[in-house]
């Protein structure tokens, strides 16, 4: 009976062994034609073409330009008042009069000129909002208000306190002698 059960169990192993073997060299056949493949790929070796569409420039600037909102230095232009965020960036400074506890205060470097002829009250006609939540403007002495005269311009300072750490900011320049209720909105990145 010992004879019978050891030449029994002798070929359920060689299956067995066999088995993996055919498991592996299947793997490794699978391994290789992955390689060839990809190394044709790059040498051109391919059985079939591969057509490259030309680069579109513009498709490849509008994605880059995340929104159409306006960036830090350009212009905007509405009812002959034209605003331009030149710079914004974080200070230390602070209010000792000011009742805001905030945890840092965004300035905003900004230039008006007056194009139209009257007199604008510049410094009272910017939002800043950060991941849609409003900043309060915040009362420093170097920052605006003040009016400028027909065909004037100014450049100046404007603060905001920030309760939280600064999100996704955008400022929102809305004229107060807006007749057609137009506003521009600026994409603010501080560095």
């Amino acid at each position: 009976m010992k004879k019978i059960i050891l030449p029994a169990f002798a070929a359920l192993i060689l299956t067995a062994c066999s088995d993996n073997t055919e498991d592996e060299n299947s793997n490794a056949e699978t391994q290789a034609a992955e390689e060839e493949q990809e190394e044709n790929l790059f040498t051109g070796e391919n059985d079939s073409e591969i057509e490259i569409d030309e680069v579109d420039e513009e498709a490849v600037e509008s994605a880059e330009k995340e929104s159409d909102n306006h960036q830090l230095g350009e212009a905007a232009e509405i009812d002959g008042i034209t605003l331009t965020i030149n710079d914004a960036y974080m200070t230390d400074e602070r209010s000792d009069e000011s009742i805001i506890d905030v945890s840092g205060v965004l300035v905003l470097d900004v230039t008006y000129d007056n194009g139209t002829d009257e007199t604008f009250p510049a410094g009272r006609d910017i939002t800043v909002e950060s991941d849609g939540e409003h900043i309060r403007s915040y009362d420093l002495d170097s920052s605006l208000p003040a009016d400028i005269a027909p065909g004037e311009s100014i450049t100046g300072k404007m603060a905001y306190g920030l309760v939280n750490e600064p999100g996704k900011m955008t400022a929102v320049f809305e004229p107060l002698m807006n007749s057609e209720g137009e506003q521009a909105v600026f994409d603010i990145t501080v560095e």
